[in-house]
């Protein structure tokens, strides 16, 4: 899919609904001095073009026992990381990956509920994807800051 333009109205309804989604299209027509049909129409053109999406974000400061496990992925060759990115994109369990440049070949992120469920995580699931060298991992244990804005990078 191709990019599309943004001007300063789609901004605009990007930013707002970035700090309430569930605002309705009349009260943004309302805000925006414009009709709800004016609305409707923008809002369906950046749906459609996946610009945006609206969904439900956890909050992993009020999960129980929950870290976010950030995995630094090494390949073993370079002609090895894009494969190894899209087998970890398939994994249900894993939530965020991306190619990287500098500490790692693949970043990808989950969440799991102690040093054992990562170790097992590891061990029988991450290792046994072809290209996987090396697996360096860091634990998220108190966010002080998440923008949801941002949760949701790519799709």
């Amino acid at each position: 899919m191709s990019r599309i333009p943004l001007d300063d109205l789609d901004m605009r309804i990007i930013e707002r609904l970035s700090r309430e989604a569930r605002v309705s299209n009349r009260e943004l027509a309302r805000e925006m001095e414009l009709t709800e049909g004016t609305i409707r129409l923008r809002l369906k053109r950046l749906l459609d073009n996946k610009v945006i999406r609206v969904t439900a974000v956890t909050n992993a400061n009020r999960l129980t026992n929950s870290f976010l496990a950030y995995l630094w992925i090494e390949a073993d060759k370079a002609s090895d990381i894009h494969a190894l990115a899209q087998r970890l994109a398939e994994l249900p369990d894993i939530a965020f990956v991306s190619t990287m440049l500098g500490r790692a070949d693949v970043l990808a992120m989950t969440v799991v509920e102690d040093g054992a469920q990562l170790t097992d995580y590891l061990h029988g699931t991450i290792d046994s994807i072809p290209g996987v060298r090396r697996v360096r991992y860091s634990l998220g244990q108190n966010f002080i800051k998440h923008d949801y804005r941002y949760c949701a990078l790519v799709d």
